[in-house]
């Protein structure tokens, strides 16, 4: 990675930003040279494809940056033809590749976003998809096995497999991200590892749904032991519905007393919304009386009109971000936009591990987040 190309990427995720916070209209034009096979890629045939834009954008105002890795991006504003015709001149230059993939145009502020993805591409940055909790392939656990675990939870320590992260809110105008929330959540993929070794929970969905619901009760009567609900301020607990009426919740919920309660946030999963909306609606009355917050948890954009997040009343939404949102189709994208709850400050961005995401969101007026990326900024 050499320090020019290093330095442009730093200044055009800037200039992204900045499109955003301004509303600035910019185009760019995105030139993939890193993804042209090997015979292309040699020192003769990159000075070439170089050598052809030069006159293209020599004589306009347009600023070209060179990313790592050797993919070019210039920017101009609005109409900037001469990107057009720059596109044209490659796509010549290469006929057999197809334009969209090595040659995309953005507008920008509203594909931001996508931009940025391609700079923490070149960066390296780019986030896998996550880790899934509970493997799909193999074995489900005899019910025998899964009694014993389930025995063992009653009892075992699992702060170990505890995950502590937070809930923030951060704008375009912000400096640093402001804390809402401290969130803990178990861990059930290593949890299942540690007490049902070569058995896939995620073969098995009621033993799955049991499992979690036990390890969260675990979780709870630790939680609602004395002095610690003294010790919680904003707390956030993703959980499924069958923890969240348990009487350890409800024990925990007494413990955290009036002004503990007021800072409590409890998000439950879109399958329990769906498999029983008639608990979770009676779940929501009892936390608007009692003064906390209830949610749904890592909800997919498409799915909100089904979901009916009107049923949570006054709660919070936790969207599951996706890479694919970042290059979904203009009616795709139309169509989740239409479909998010237009009080934008119940929405919470899950997965922000990358700029791209946090991007994403700006662009939609969310402004709360939960993710790699994010808790790194917040804990600078």
């Amino acid at each position: 990675m050499t320090a020019m190309g290093l330095t442009d990427a730093v200044e055009l995720a800037a200039l992204a930003r900045d499109c955003v916070v301004s509303q600035t209209e910019r185009r760019a034009l995105i030139i993939r040279l890193s993804r042209l096979p090997t015979e292309f890629r040699g020192e003769r045939h990159q000075r070439q494809l170089r050598e052809a834009l030069q006159p293209v954008l020599r004589a306009t105002r347009t600023r070209v940056f060179e990313l790592p890795g050797g993919d070019l991006v210039a920017v101009a504003a609005p109409p900037a033809p001469h990107l057009g015709e720059a596109r044209a001149v490659m796509a010549r230059l290469l006929p057999d590749f197809a334009p969209a993939e090595f040659l995309p145009e953005l507008r920008l502020p509203l594909q931001s976003a996508a931009l940025l993805a391609a700079i923490e591409e070149a960066l390296g940055l780019a986030a896998g998809e996550a880790e899934a909790d509970l493997s799909a392939t193999g074995l489900p656990p005899p019910p025998e096995e899964l009694d014993g675990a389930e025995r063992a939870l009653a009892t075992a320590d699992i702060s170990p497999f505890l995950r502590a992260t937070g809930v923030w809110r951060f704008g375009p105008e912000d400096e640093a991200p402001l804390r809402l929330w401290d969130e803990l959540r178990a861990h059930l993929g290593d949890l299942a590892r540690e007490l049902l070794p070569g058995y896939a929970l995620g073969a098995a969905p009621e033993a799955a749904h049991r499992f979690r619901a036990a390890a969260e009760r675990r979780m709870l009567a630790d939680l609602a032991r004395p002095p610690r609900p003294r010790t919680l301020a904003a707390l956030s607990l993703p959980l499924s519905l069958a923890a969240a009426t348990s009487a350890e919740f409800f024990r925990l919920e007494h413990a955290l007393g009036p002004v503990g309660r007021r800072g409590l946030l409890v998000c439950l999963p879109p399958a329990d919304l769906l498999a029983d909306p008639s608990g979770v609606e009676e779940l929501g009355r009892f936390a608007r009386l009692r003064g906390w917050t209830l949610g749904l948890d890592d909800a997919e954009p498409e799915l909100f009109p089904v979901l009916a997040p009107r049923r949570v009343r006054h709660g919070v939404v936790r969207l599951r971000f996706r890479a694919a949102l970042l290059a979904a189709p203009s009616r795709e994208r139309a169509a989740i936009d239409a479909a998010l709850p237009e009080a934008r400050e119940t929405i919470v961005v899950g997965g922000a591990d990358t700029a791209g995401a946090i991007a994403w969101a700006w662009q939609r007026g969310i402004t709360r987040f939960a993710g790699r990326m994010v808790e790194a900024r917040g804990g600078a």
